[in-house]
């Protein structure tokens, strides 16, 4: 069974919101890759995983700057490519555009849009209700930026 987690943001950008969501998905065993098309957006994650918070740390890499041979070993790896991930990740980010159609090997998934992406993440949603061993669950940002579950 694959968690499927769809965030809608409506306040804050992407790179607010990811670093506790991989903080959490780390403390529960993951190897996360967090995937965008955008490389200025790629770049504005690096940076808020590297400053997230004064007294932890968030361990990722970006695949272009350190290469196959060491991405392999990034706990949280942060790409433009598609799966499978270099680091063999079990957790998907994936930031604006779609979800890719397999998801074979992984354990869990964050979609994380906003309202230029509404129509394909309602596009996904209705393509993955009906899949056998999915459970897509939606989570919308509510007031203060906190992400309440949504029916």
């Amino acid at each position: 069974m694959i968690d499927i987690g769809f965030y809608q943001l409506a306040e804050r950008r992407a790179e607010s919101v990811l670093p506790p969501l991989i903080a959490k998905a780390l403390a529960a065993g993951h190897r996360i890759v967090v995937r965008t098309e955008d490389p200025v957006l790629l770049a504005r994650i690096d940076t808020a995983l590297w400053s997230h918070a004064a007294d932890s740390f968030l361990p990722h890499g970006v695949d272009s700057d350190v290469g196959p041979d060491r991405a392999a070993g990034q706990p949280v790896l942060l790409t433009g490519a598609g799966l499978p991930a270099a680091n063999a990740a079990d957790c998907l980010a994936q930031i604006g555009g779609d979800l890719p159609d397999d998801l074979a090997g992984l354990a869990r998934a964050m979609f994380l849009f906003d309202a230029d992406n509404l129509e394909t993440a309602r596009a996904r949603w209705r393509v993955l209700a009906k899949a056998d061993g999915v459970r897509p669950v939606y989570w919308r940002e509510g007031e203060g930026g906190r992400f309440e579950k949504a029916a």
